[in-house]
């Protein structure tokens, strides 16, 4: 059984053409370039349309460490309340400039919440020291994090249908031209065996038999040494 990248995968026909299942394999297989054999793309596959794809939830960010390897950092959110306070009118941009200010909740403007998001990084992460602020700076990167799952719609499904013969024809076409390039091949080299001509049938030592005692051609004509 074929091992297979996404690329390859993809290039048989094997996989959906819908972007958000394509992701969710993608990382279920841990990266593009991961191969698997074709059973397990053919599962992952029947896992999506029975039970759905995996859709993206939110976006966490991990963090380099020495190893070269990346783990996750420690989600921290925050929520901070406050008022927004009207400010006065503008004629050159005909806006209400609003302000945003922190503190208990009171009178004089509607009540607004804002949440920040922030990442605590693996103990023992790769970082440099900023010149300016004197600060860790972490290397890092965004990864996905995937939730709920939704089915296929109709469109898609017919669309993993025909995909999936098309794959299947393209597979059976090339097994096909690859046995007949096989047999060409075993049959060209039969022949050539077959008309090889031996020593026995010229009468002619073999190459690289010569000496004293033995006998040595010269065209075609038996001597003793």
């Amino acid at each position: 059984m074929a091992a297979l990248d996404f690329g390859m995968a993809l290039a048989r026909g094997m996989l959906p053409k819908a972007e958000k299942a394509q992701k969710d394999l993608m990382n279920l297989a841990g990266g593009r370039n991961i191969f698997k054999s074709e059973d397990w793309w053919n599962q992952q596959v029947d896992k999506q349309i029975s039970k759905g794809y995996r859709t993206v939830e939110r976006q966490d960010k991990e963090f380099l460490m020495p190893s070269g390897e990346y783990q996750p950092g420690k989600r921290q959110v925050s929520t901070t309340y406050g008022r927004t306070i009207m400010g006065q009118f503008s004629p050159l941009t005909g806006i209400q400039a609003a302000t945003y200010s922190p503190g208990p909740i009171g009178f004089g403007g509607g009540v607004t919440s804002r949440t920040t998001v922030s990442y605590k990084a693996p103990e023992g992460a790769v970082f440099t020291i900023d010149p300016r602020t004197r600060e860790k700076q972490y290397t890092s990167r965004d990864f996905d994090v995937f939730g709920k799952r939704k089915d296929y719609t109709a469109a898609e499904l017919k669309a993993i249908e025909k995909s999936a013969k098309a794959g299947a024809a393209k597979t059976k076409k090339e097994l096909a031209a690859s046995t007949a390039s096989q047999k060409r091949l075993r049959r060209g080299t039969g022949g050539l065996v077959g008309k090889a001509v031996t020593p026995q049938d010229t009468g002619l030592s073999p190459l690289g038999v010569t000496g004293l005692g033995l006998e040595t051609d010269t065209l075609g004509r038996k001597f003793q040494l």
